[in-house]
């Protein structure tokens, strides 16, 4: 099931090109774009913040707004259940301060409510599935309320042949690739601001479909205090795996802090894995990125026997705050 999910990504994106429905139109002019939303969910707000840099767009993950959100702001709030508690909170917030929404849920309790513009999408998927859905209406939102000026529809059609005609040979790699993350530590880099989102969603996918750790951080920062830290303690070492993930685009002094980084610390942590992304833009280059880390996760579950569908912790949190009101 899960394998089927992560192959209907470009099905996916294609299929929400053609069910997004325009934006209201307006004379307004909006100053930046709020994307509230957690999880499977929120990372599509991550994603659509580096990949059109030339916004402002912040991604909000906690019960609460940001205190510069104003009547210029175009709030987002991505729900794919609808019941989101987080979200649920941000949208009464965004109320009060009269500020315009768009919802973009399955269903639930958050598609219930009044907004500006509702986008409806595909339901009976976990939220970490449904990425093709719940991206791809974001660029097509913003374009429709003027802080975009080309339409990206055609773009994201083109993302779709993409990731199809790439999809099989991305699943082989990831096949060659999961032995190495097995019974590891996983300390993952990108070499990029930019790749800091897929990094996440690196993460995220071996949290809930390998029910494995993984830490996340980027470069250069981690250059300015992680690096000293990094190897210690002594007795983790042999079973650390550090990933980098290449950003073609990214500055060519971080190029270089990558290769000295992997040098100083080879003697103690040797098992590296480099990832080198494929395609013609930084979309592209993002997806096909994301595709490779959501495939590596499913087989790593493969690999240890585990069902990549089911995230006990997370339906066991839930329903313990449910008690509690």
């Amino acid at each position: 099931m899960m394998r089927e999910i992560i192959y209907s990504l470009p099905n996916q994106i294609a299929a929400a090109v053609g069910f997004v429905p325009g934006f209201p139109s307006s004379k307004k002019h909006y100053g930046n774009v709020l994307v509230c939303g957690m999880g499977g969910s929120g990372i599509s707000g991550e994603i659509l913040s580096v990949v059109y840099p030339d916004v402002q767009i912040f991604s909000n993950k906690d019960y609460d707004i940001p205190g510069f959100v104003d009547k210029n702001t175009l709030a987002i709030l991505v729900s794919y259940s609808g019941n989101t508690e987080e979200t649920l909170n941000n949208y009464r917030q965004l109320v009060a301060r009269k500020i315009d929404m768009v919802l973009l849920s399955s269903n639930g309790k958050l598609y219930a409510r009044k907004a500006r513009h509702k986008v409806k999408v595909p339901h009976g998927l976990p939220p970490r599935g449904a990425l093709g859905f719940l991206f791809t209406p974001l660029p097509i939102i913003i374009h429709g309320a003027r802080l975009i000026r080309d339409d990206p529809r055609k773009k994201m059609l083109d993302l779709a042949k993409f990731l199809t005609k790439e999809r099989d040979a991305i699943e082989q790699v990831a096949q060659k690739f999961a032995p190495k993350f097995v019974d590891r530590l996983l300390i993952l880099y990108s070499n990029s601001p930019t790749f800091k989102p897929v990094a996440n969603r690196w993460q995220c996918q071996l949290n809930e479909n390998a029910k494995t750790f993984a830490h996340v951080n980027v470069i250069p920062e981690m250059n300015h205090n992680e690096i000293v830290g990094l190897g210690r303690p002594k007795k983790f070492n042999r079973d650390a795996l550090l990933v980098f993930l290449h950003d073609p685009g990214a500055h060519r002094r971080n190029k270089l802090r990558v290769r000295v980084l992997k040098e100083l610390v080879r003697n103690e942590l040797r098992t590296m894995v480099d990832v080198e992304p494929k395609g013609r833009n930084r979309l592209q280059r993002i997806f096909w990125t994301i595709m490779l880390g959501d495939f590596i996760s499913y087989y790593v579950a493969v690999a240890t026997g585990i069902d990549p569908m089911p995230v006990d912790r997370i339906d066991r949190l839930k329903n313990r705050l449910s008690k509690f009101r």
